[in-house]
């Protein structure tokens, strides 16, 4: 509701020559059918950065999915490759020319477009063995792009899908589950979808701020990627101790403000994190699931 308010804020504060990105979370896994209006199935993610001249993207990893659409068909010893287009859309008339097959045929660019390349360049490729015909030597030439010289990883969307960070269901699952049937928390984020923000943004010795922590959720994905990966990432959450409802599972858990939720949390989570044989033995072992906490000494007024 408040997302061209907080835009605005964010520009005053960061400039708005950071703004990177406004990334769109497809936080719901059906739309609200009681919705007197269209349903509300997303939420919104303002990313800045303090300097975008120097500020770096990292890339996501490549995922099996990616990788498994590359095959070497010809047994090539360059490994597993796919076939890419070879025109362009912006036209050069030196790169319009016809080109005969393997099997003879001419063939020409799409009408209006030219071949990314010269004629010298595609006669290299061909004595490279780097362009592809179709099965029966017939085809238009496609480039073969090899999985071995693509970048190791790949450029994050705008669009993040509730099959790749989850939703809010998931995150309430995820929340019930690691507190034995008690749901002490309302709306927590999905611990994927904050691991996918530290991914893209931090390096494996940094330290994550999060001063609206709630249920810990990112002290949770913070310990989770460092398992994962064998990092050395801290967090610091900040919460104030609001006080939960007598009437909530939380209160009736034990739990008398959030902060208790919060502390809760990061202990279970380091726990079943540590236990879980999925992970990298050696990175469980070494990884720390201790934390501090400090509390504000009252005022005197």
């Amino acid at each position: 509701n408040e997302v061209a308010q907080l835009r605005i804020l964010m520009d005053e504060i960061f400039g708005e020559e950071n703004f990177v990105r406004n990334v769109i979370w497809e936080k719901k896994y059906s739309p609200s059918n009681d919705s007197k209006v269209i349903s509300d199935t997303h939420d919104h993610i303002l990313v800045y950065s303090k300097n975008i001249d120097i500020w770096k993207l990292k890339l996501l990893p490549r995922t099996k999915e990616m990788n498994d659409r590359y095959t070497n068909m010809d047994n090539d010893p360059r490994g597993d490759w796919k076939p890419g287009g070879l025109s362009a859309k912006t036209y050069n008339e030196k790169y319009d020319f016809s080109i005969k097959t393997p099997s003879g045929k001419i063939v020409y660019p799409p009408t209006g477009s030219c071949w990314q390349v010269s004629q010298d360049r595609l006669k290299e490729l061909i004595k490279d063995n780097r362009i592809y015909f179709g099965k029966n030597n017939d085809s238009k030439p496609q480039i073969k792009q090899f999985l071995t010289e693509v970048q190791d990883g790949y450029v994050p969307k705008s669009l993040w899908k509730k099959e790749e960070v989850g939703h809010n269901q998931i995150s309430r699952k995820e929340l019930t589950n690691l507190f034995n049937g008690v749901f002490p928390f309302d709306n927590p984020k999905p611990t994927k979808l904050i691991k996918r923000c530290l991914e893209i943004s931090v390096e494996t010795n940094d330290i994550i701020l999060d001063f609206f922590s709630g249920s810990a959720t990112t002290a949770h994905a913070v310990m989770q990627l460092n398992a994962e990966d064998g990092g050395n990432r801290k967090y610091i959450m900040v919460q104030l101790p609001e006080t939960t409802d007598e009437k909530s599972e939380a209160y009736k858990a034990g739990y008398k403000n959030i902060c208790e939720i919060g502390k809760e949390r990061i202990r279970r989570a380091g726990e079943k994190i540590i236990n879980d044989e999925e992970l990298p033995k050696e990175n469980r072992e070494n990884l720390d699931i201790g934390f501090k906490v400090f509390k504000l000494d009252p005022l005197n007024i």
